[in-house]
């Protein structure tokens, strides 16, 4: 399995062996190596009867006094029981990787190598290993996976962490934000490169003016601006629609009253033939008669009033002909006023 020495640099859980403490002057005391001995001990006590807690503290207080491949592998089971696997994950490869550095002088840790490594590969199984990357990095960056900040030294190498959704963020002074969210499947290597993109700088507020305040910027003493007209609704153009679909209607009954004229003459003309006229068929011509005369009258009426809705229409679109917006500009130099009106 490869090394994660990077990792254990960047998540170290406790610092390498410190030096020998000086006794004090009014008496005899434990060596450093005694204290942390006896603390490895209680430690071990505590892990065995079930108590973690207890013991990841004596654990983690024996390696700040001397630096033990044994200690640091009982820490990460301890770690380990309290469900912390990433981080059990992590301590029990540094276990094991300092156990085989030690192994070649001191065969005795050869045991702790093997019992640590096989530990590490059992919960590699549970967690995700993840890698970011930077292009480049910015001064004073900050880099949150799951909300917990992601230490800079260890941009490049793979860090463990619970498996499942994770949200990668960056920031830094002039940069843009950016975020990445990830899926981290168990026993799985995921990867997230960011690219940090300088943010652009924004126009000075004084520069942020609308088409009028550009124009009062641009105009001297002496020169004012009355007045700009908004763009105005055309009711016209309703009108003229209403009046296009009137003249349709009213066409549409007169020649319908045509149809039915033609067949009213028809049957007059059958009836002028006859010597016994049909009374139905006498009937039906009149019916037909009435329903031409009704239908001519009533669309031309319709066509007559559509033909005006048009005319007025077509009128007042022609006078809504001018611009939008519209600035009359007076000049006065203290002579006689000039007047300059413009269209824009």
């Amino acid at each position: 399995m490869r090394l994660l020495c990077p990792i254990l640099l960047a998540v170290s859980l406790a610092p390498l062996s410190v030096a020998a403490q000086t006794p004090h002057a009014d008496g005899p005391t434990l060596s450093v190596e005694a204290r942390a001995q006896d603390l490895y001990v209680s430690g071990r006590d505590r892990f065995w009867s079930k108590d973690f807690g207890g013991a990841l503290e004596d654990f983690r207080h024996s390696l700040d006094l001397t630096d033990s491949p044994n200690t640091r592998m009982y820490l990460g089971r301890a770690l380990r029981r309290l469900g912390r696997l990433p981080e059990a994950f992590a301590t029990l490869e540094r276990a094991s990787n300092d156990a085989e550095r030690r192994a070649v002088a001191e065969p005795r840790y050869a045991p702790t190598r093997e019992s640590a490594r096989a530990e590490a590969n059992e919960i590699r199984s549970e967690i995700a290993l993840l890698t970011v990357r930077l292009a480049t990095l910015p001064p004073d960056a900050t880099i949150r996976v799951g909300g917990a900040e992601f230490p800079v030294t260890a941009i490049g190498y793979p860090l463990p962490f619970v498996a499942g959704e994770v949200i990668v963020e960056f920031d830094a002074p002039g940069y843009a934000s950016a975020r990445e969210i990830l899926i981290l499947a168990p026993g799985g290597d995921a990867l997230v490169e960011l690219t940090p993109r300088a943010e652009t700088a924004s126009p000075p507020a004084s520069l942020q003016r609308t088409p009028i305040e550009s124009s009062r910027a641009l105009m001297t003493p002496g020169m004012t601006l009355r007045g700009v007209d908004p763009p105005r609704a055309r009711p016209w153009a309703t009108t003229r629609v209403v009046g296009v679909t009137s003249l349709s209607a009213g066409a549409a009954a007169v020649i319908t009253g045509v149809v039915f004229g033609s067949l009213a003459w028809t049957e007059h003309e059958t009836l002028s033939v006859q010597r016994l006229p049909d009374q139905t068929l006498r009937i039906q011509g009149e019916l037909h008669r009435d329903i031409a005369n009704v239908l001519i009258g009533t669309g031309s009426v319709i066509a007559v009033g559509a033909l005006v809705l048009l005319w007025l229409g077509g009128r007042s679109a022609a006078d809504d002909r001018r611009p939008p917006l519209q600035v009359d500009i007076g000049i006065n130099l203290g002579m006689p006023s000039l007047g300059l009106s413009g269209a824009l």
